[in-house]
Formats: C-alpha cells, structure tokens, sequence
C-alpha cells in the first residue's frame, strides 16, 4: 500500500506518514511497515466486511 492508499483508506495525512516512515526507533515505525505492506484488496475486504456486518445488525433490530 502506498501513502496516497493509507491517506484515503485511514485518513491519516502525509506529515504524519512520513514522521511514522522516519522515527525508525519507535513503535510507529512498525505500524507504518504493516500498513505499507497491507495489499490494498486487504483492506477493501475488511471495510466491506464491517459494512455488511452493522447493515445485518441493523435489520435484525428492526
């Protein structure tokens, strides 16, 4: 996953980005690493999987 996917996908912004992708002694540093090497159709799997998830629970509550 590339900075523009995360921006998009996390709402996170480039500054922040890029202080995680620099700061190479903190924990930080790892989570930039696991994000960028997140397959995109990962991430879009999950998001749609959370969807369908709260649009079943809301059916069930009507």
């Amino acid at each position: 996953m590339i900075k523009k996917e995360m921006i998009e996908y996390f709402g996170l912004d480039r500054k922040t980005l890029n202080n995680w992708e620099n700061e190479k002694d903190k924990k930080r540093y790892v989570l930039y690493k696991t994000l960028e090497a997140l397959p995109v159709e990962y991430v879009e799997n999950v998001m749609k999987m959370i969807r369908d998830f709260e649009e079943n629970n809301k059916m069930l509550d009507v």
